[in-house]
């Protein structure tokens, strides 16, 4: 069997590692923006457009992570 400690930290090992690649990859998109050739409003534009989903990302995340802990405090609660 697997040790619940050992599965709770690869779990927090996991969301480290994906909250950096996500910085990593969002700032080379940003890089990649301001080094094409394209003109300044067009670059603005997919700059706002980038922002735009990443903070609808973060938005249903933090939506379906609230979910899940109103869920489990309403399980404490009927025990």
């Amino acid at each position: 069997m697997v040790e619940i400690g050992t599965v709770a930290g690869l779990s927090k090992m996991s969301i480290w590692l994906s909250g950096a690649f996500a910085v990593v990859s969002i700032g080379l998109l940003y890089l990649y923006i301001a080094m094409v050739d394209a003109s300044g409003p067009q670059k603005v534009l997919w700059a706002a457009g980038l922002s735009i989903v990443v903070a609808f990302v973060f938005l249903i995340s933090w939506t379906i992570a609230r979910d899940v802990v109103r869920a489990k405090e309403r399980e404490f609660k009927r025990v």
